[in-house]
């Protein structure tokens, strides 16, 4: 008797189990921090070897974006990076800059077009420093933002579109991370 009641709690306990982890509330939550590794690519004239996504630690601080690349900084290297604040996997905000320069960032509604500069606006900073492009932002720039994805391109000033560097892929944003760890 007594191993019968213990192989039906069993059971049933593990029905529970299985229909809790097909509820929403049991989804894992994106990380709060990712790093997407970029393939050696020989024909890319300022080559990303990683970009870095790191959720801010609370509201109010900044998120960060660290792009590395094979060497260090030169003047003429430029990036650009697209950020989906809104997890609607659809950029919202476009930053582009060069090395020992200046940058902008304006919204965006693709790839492709960009929209109203808000680079007065505050929310992002770029430093190109050493092998390091950072980006320090807030999330919720242009409104409530839960997770955050980018795309980055590295290129040369003046060389061919070709030689560009993405990642993690042309016009592909990467997965999502968390906006604030906590």
């Amino acid at each position: 008797m007594k191993c019968t009641r213990l192989l039906a709690a069993s059971v049933a306990g593990a029905a529970a189990l299985t229909v809790l982890a097909g509820t929403p509330a049991a989804v894992a939550k994106p990380p709060t921090e990712r790093v997407v590794v970029d393939p050696v690519d020989a024909g890319a004239s300022y080559d990303i070897l990683r970009t870095t996504l790191v959720s801010a630690a609370e509201p109010g601080a900044k998120a960060k974006v660290v792009v590395s690349h094979d060497r260090r900084v030169r003047s003429g290297d430029g990036i650009d990076l697209w950020f989906d604040l809104d997890g609607d996997r659809a950029p919202d905000v476009y930053l582009t800059g060069l090395a020992y320069s200046e940058y902008a960032v304006f919204r965006a509604r693709s790839f492709k077009r960009h929209g109203k500069d808000i680079s007065a606006k505050g929310c992002f900073s770029l430093t190109m420093r050493k092998r390091h492009a950072i980006v320090r932002f807030d999330p919720d720039c242009l409104g409530a933002s839960r997770v955050f994805a980018v795309t980055a391109r590295s290129f040369r000033h003046g060389d061919p579109a070709s030689a560009a560097d993405w990642a993690p892929g042309t016009e592909r944003l990467s997965r999502r991370v968390r906006s604030y760890a906590s």
